[in-house]
């Protein structure tokens, strides 16, 4: 049996590794008595599989990972179990069982949405907004493997969209993500501020959310299994 996770990753537990994290979940099942699956070989480890790596520094709302399962177990005790056991700052979501032949979440994730929460108005940000989508060219330095490279975020940037919140803006930005374009958060951190966004004005990023996007639909891993 395979199962899809969904969970968040608190403010607290922003500064944990892929590594860290990857452990802090393999303690956890193993805690809440969760009959994971082993592999085979001198070094059995469990079948968990993380979608994309959540950033050093960031926190997220809708992270994923698939599990394989040596028996069934049905999703609300899954997510009793874990909650119990897991950290204050970490809570499973929602849970659902899917086939041996879904695509793995590296495959199928190709969109995400960072959330940068910002000192300003939206109606003062409604402006910056229709000039940046206006431009043909977004060029940044790279901060991936070749670093300082001009990298054009542009054909990366899908949508934007802003919420007020009280004194507080969101500024919410889906981008695409693994080949052929990777629209890294400090990317579009760096682009906030080369387009007029005073940097001391972001108080906060984190990732709202993971997405498989087909013909200009945004579908959460749980929602696109096939």
């Amino acid at each position: 049996m395979r199962i899809r996770v969904e969970y968040s990753v608190g403010s607290d537990l922003r500064f944990l590794s892929n590594l860290e994290m990857m452990n802090l979940m393999a303690r956890a099942l193993r805690r809440a008595r969760i009959p994971f699956a082993l592999s085979e070989g001198f070094n059995p480890h469990i079948r968990l599989s993380m979608g994309t790596v959540l950033p050093v520094g960031l926190w997220g709302k809708r992270e994923y990972f698939d599990l394989e399962l040596m028996q069934e177990i049905s999703p609300d005790m899954f997510i009793n179990n874990m909650n119990q056991v897991l950290p204050q700052a970490m809570r499973i979501n929602k849970c659902i069982a899917i086939t041996d032949d879904t695509p793995t979440l590296m495959k199928s994730i190709n969109c995400a949405c960072y959330s940068f929460i910002l000192s300003s108005s939206p109606t003062q940000l409604q402006e910056w907004k229709d000039n940046l989508l206006k431009q043909e060219e977004l060029l940044v330095k790279s901060r991936g493997k070749k670093k300082n490279v001009d990298k054009n975020l542009r054909q990366g940037i899908l949508k934007i969209e802003m919420n007020n919140q009280g004194d507080f803006a969101i500024i919410d930005i889906w981008v695409t993500v693994g080949e052929p374009l990777n629209v890294r958060y400090d990317e579009l951190r760096d682009l906030l501020v080369q387009t007029g966004i005073n940097e001391q004005d972001i108080l906060d990023i984190y990732r709202s959310g993971n997405y498989i996007m087909v013909n200009d639909r945004y579908y959460t891993p749980l929602e696109k299994v096939k």
